[in-house]
């Protein structure tokens, strides 16, 4: 049976409202901890070993965006530190 039927069904024995978690997968889990790991991370190689993606292509596939939002704060913490810009 699955996990909402079964706490529903428990919650309504016990006169209260049921406290569901939303919908996850263990994928949904993995994606949101490489997106993270990106926002700090920017050595790809180091991500693509973590992740144990084979291809590196894998990985920038996947989450270029997140490297992507990154840029502009690698370009102003460069311009900070080498008053260049």
């Amino acid at each position: 049976m699955k996990y909402k039927v079964m706490y529903t069904a428990g919650a309504k024995k016990e006169h209260r409202e049921p406290v569901l978690l939303p919908d996850f997968s263990a994928h949904s889990l993995r994606h949101t901890f490489c997106t993270r790991l990106c926002e700090r991370e920017t050595n790809l190689k180091i991500i693509q070993s973590i992740m144990g993606h084979k291809d590196i292509q894998t990985t920038m596939d996947i989450y270029a965006e997140a490297t992507e939002e990154k840029k502009q704060e690698t370009f102003e913490h460069l311009a900070a530190t080498m008053d260049v810009f």
